[in-house]
């Protein structure tokens, strides 16, 4: 009998000490992945648990002018506690920027990975203008020895 008792105090110990989390662990993956993407960025992101009320809480922000974002994932790789979760605030797939909120309860760790793949992109900034001869003749190299000079800079035009 005492064995038995013994035996039901732990296994009701052992229930209570398993981690149960109730939001997911499964990473926060945007976009679709495939190989001719570049990996623009990785961010390895490790904070331990804090005990106020409002947790806490880690932002990740990035440019990357000349790119677009194709594919974002964020895992969370905490082991001793369920860890933070993740959210997409700003920017994202289609944008050349991202802001990420990591957010983690009261005593739970940040411990997440972030990685950014996207493809080069070309922007249509510039135009071009007419020529005209006129302003062409005012271009003049005014070079104090310019006939001692073997080019002159502004004959290409």
């Amino acid at each position: 009998m005492d064995r038995l008792l013994i035996l039901l105090i732990f296994h009701t110990i052992s229930i209570e000490g398993r981690l149960f989390c109730e939001k997911s662990k499964s990473p926060l993956e945007v976009g679709k992945w495939s190989h001719n993407l570049k990996h623009m960025d990785s961010a390895v992101v490790e904070n331990r648990p804090v005990a106020i009320n409002e947790g806490q809480v880690y932002v990740y922000e990035n440019h990357f002018p000349g790119h677009l974002i194709d594919y974002i994932n964020v895992d969370n790789v905490a082991i001793k506690s369920c860890g933070a979760s993740a959210m997409i605030k700003k920017g994202g797939i289609g944008t050349s920027m991202v802001l990420i909120i990591l957010h983690a309860d009261t005593n739970e760790e940040i411990r997440s990975v972030i990685d950014i793949w996207g493809t080069k992109h070309f922007d249509v900034t510039t135009s071009s203008t007419p020529k005209d001869n006129n302003i062409m003749n005012n271009l003049k190299s005014l070079y104090l020895f310019k006939k001692l000079r073997a080019v002159n800079h502004n004959s290409g035009y």
